[in-house]
């Protein structure tokens, strides 16, 4: 094997190792701040938090290794590795909860991390594209930021608590991964232009985008599990970022029909393995109307 494949695979998994610590750090911080976040006294809660910030500095460590993955091995051998982040996240969360993993949950995040593993190796595109134009930059940045804005407001208003987590949990992967296609952009800016390149809308778009990415994947993890919000996540995140780099990057992708109908399968196969991931907080049960879980 090539020595920058297994480079790419190192840094892969510290990626997804990084990633669980954020996602896990995130879940202990639901636990203490268990209103959803919809009013000042809750943000600031939040931001006064030690785990806010640890869940920052992994989130930051995770961008990082990524970057540093996808630049030693093609996107086909790096992306199946997203899934390792349920196989350590969910009966870690579960432990620190003082709670065994039920087999409704195991055979979710099983389900879950298969049809993901497959996915995320169809859903690729070639990678050959370029990065966002001005205009480009623009239409992505300020639309990604009203969807959020809308998806946001709209799980304000569901009065399921799963239902809430799963609309935080997708826009929070849309987040994520539009932002790695700005940030893409913004990088070449800067090297192309210096300082002036920070000016850029993808340099202006990437911060806000990654910060409402953030909040949003906190939000998800209030009054659930780690499991369901933490696995939608990481299904919309590389195909969202597939979507632009396809739709605005020059990419192609590479699956053809039957990587598509490979993609529709595991997306079904991925929906069930979430239902079987979604456990409200014991407290949260009752009072969200989902009743018991298995």
């Amino acid at each position: 094997m090539d020595s920058g494949v297994v480079w790419g695979i190192v840094f892969a998994v510290l990626s997804c190792a990084a990633y669980t610590v954020a996602a896990v750090a995130q879940r202990r911080l639901a636990v203490r701040v268990a209103r959803p976040l919809t009013g000042g006294r809750q943000l600031a809660a939040l931001l006064r938090h030690p785990l806010w910030w640890v869940s920052l500095l992994f989130n930051g460590a995770r961008a990082g290794f990524q970057v540093a993955a996808v630049s030693h091995a093609p996107l086909t051998v790096v992306q199946p590795f997203g899934v390792l982040v349920l196989v350590f996240g969910v009966p870690w969360s579960a432990r620190l909860g003082g709670r065994r993993v039920t087999r409704a949950e195991w055979r979710g995040a099983a389900f879950t991390a298969v049809a993901l593993g497959v996915l995320l190796a169809v859903t690729v595109t070639d990678g050959r594209g370029g990065v966002l134009g001005d205009t480009d930059s623009a239409v992505v940045g300020a639309g990604t930021a009203a969807l959020l804005w809308a998806t946001a407001w709209l799980a304000g208003r569901a009065r399921s608590a799963a239902w809430r987590s799963y609309l935080l949990a997708g826009a929070a992967g849309v987040a994520f991964g539009v932002s790695s296609a700005t940030v893409k952009t913004a990088v070449a800016a800067v090297g192309e232009a210096g300082a002036s390149g920070l000016l850029h809308a993808s340099s202006l778009a990437t911060p806000v985008i990654a910060v409402l990415g953030l909040f949003l994947a906190q939000a998800a993890y209030q009054g659930m599990e780690l499991g369901a919000p933490l696995g939608i996540t990481t299904f919309t995140n590389p195909v969202s970022a597939a979507v632009v780099g396809v739709a605005f990057m020059d990419e192609s992708y590479v699956g053809g029909w039957v990587g598509g109908v490979a993609a529709v399968v595991c997306a079904l196969l991925a929906a069930y393995g979430i239902r079987l991931l979604t456990v409200p907080r014991d407290e949260d049960r009752w009072r969200s109307g989902l009743g018991p879980v298995p």
